[in-house]
């Protein structure tokens, strides 16, 4: 058998070149055979062995839809109480922690308010950033209500716990109606605290608890008043655990679409509209305008068979008869306005049409004689 030599481009291709494989950053990866293809280490993900999670994501998923709900009713309910525009959101998904992490991430001081859920065993917190607690305060004592500097932080006083306890009293009816469409609840105040560290809600600094976080934006006719302002719910796992089988985001859904949030409901009805009546609409030459003097006498085109408009808001909503009920003028609504429809609608004077129209309060309504004009004399 006659020997071979194998030369150095036969062994390179065989091998490869030993010194490519040297100038790596990092060790030599032995393949141990198992696994056709080494596992990439960005595909690696650490796994946090020691991470508080009790709820699964499905349950979460409710709680987040619970309080995206408590923050649209309660926005409008506070509202009223600053008479000012308060925008309310969700900052992020509520988050299971530590009750020592959430306790430390609160500043020092705050406003701390203990509450209970009966029949749910076991208290829960609210924390309102002194930021937006003192202008509250402010605002329900007679105040402007204004954005306090970071200087001017300070803890409340017993009386102006006092003070906001009762105006989160709405706060607490909305989270009730929020939690109707999982459990029925009667939340109610405990105690309030300005030192976190004095509350004590749980009794170890590693037991889990969930944490929904809000942005609170306060503004004016003018713009913003305060914005990036901080509130807060916690609840202790313990708390919600008896009722974990029920926080699924189906149940919640179904109920939340068949019943309208009472709370918000109550806080429109009370909301005070602008109503008014136009009754004649007309174009003035602009040297007639100037040349106007007291006791010139106006005269419209306007016939006093064509309906007025209703005006609620800004916005057209009524075709109206105008009249008089005893010694009040008055305005009977006719029909919708179309929103394509730009000229005055005519009113007819059938008779048949006037009984069938003149029920409830527009009883008694007498209406104006129609003539070719209206006129107006300037006093």
């Amino acid at each position: 058998m006659s020997e071979e030599n194998i030369s150095d481009d036969e062994l390179t291709a065989l091998f490869g070149d030993d010194e490519e494989s040297d100038e790596g950053d990092g060790p030599p990866v032995e393949d141990s055979g198992d696994s056709p293809s080494l596992v990439k280490e960005s595909m690696i993900k650490p796994h946090d062995w020691g991470e508080k999670r009790r709820l699964s994501t499905d349950q979460m998923r409710t709680l987040n839809d619970l309080h995206d709900q408590f923050a649209k009713s309660y926005g409008p309910a506070l509202s009223i109480s600053m008479k000012r525009q308060v925008d309310i959101r969700l900052a992020e998904e509520p988050r299971q922690t530590t009750y020592g992490e959430f306790i430390a991430a609160l500043p020092n001081p705050t406003s701390l308010n203990r509450f209970v859920l009966p029949p749910l065993e076991g208290p829960a917190a609210i924390n309102m950033d002194l930021a937006l607690a003192l202008p509250i305060i402010d605002r329900m004592l007679g105040g402007t209500g204004d954005a306090i500097e970071d200087d001017e932080i300070r803890a409340p006083t017993q009386i102006e716990e006092r003070v906001l306890q009762r105006v989160l009293k709405s706060l607490l009816e909305a989270l009730q109606a929020s939690w109707s469409k999982v459990i029925d609840v009667e939340p109610a105040f405990t105690t309030a605290e300005s030192i976190p560290y004095y509350l004590q809600l749980t009794q170890l600094a590693d037991d889990v608890v969930v944490v929904a976080e809000f942005d609170v934006a306060i503004r004016d006719e003018f713009g913003p008043i305060l914005e990036g302002a901080k509130l807060s719910i916690c609840y202790p796992y313990i708390l919600l655990q008896p009722i974990t089988a029920k926080l699924r985001s189906g149940s919640f859904a179904s109920a939340a679409g068949m019943a309208i949030n009472k709370d918000l409901r109550d806080s429109l009805e009370k909301v005070k509209v602008p109503l008014y009546g136009i009754l004649v609409r007309d174009r003035l030459r602009m040297h007639d305008m100037l040349e106007m003097e007291v006791g010139d006498v106006l005269t419209f085109r306007t016939n006093l068979d064509e309906a007025s408009e209703v005006v609620i808001g800004k916005n057209r909503v009524f075709w109206a008869r105008p009249g008089v009920i005893g010694r009040r003028h008055a305005l009977r609504v006719e029909a919708f306005i179309n929103p394509e429809q730009s000229s005055p609608l005519e009113l007819t004077t059938d008779t048949s049409t006037d009984e069938a129209s003149s029920t409830g309060a527009s009883d008694g309504v007498e209406q104006a004689s129609s003539s070719s004009s209206f006129g107006v004399r300037m006093q």
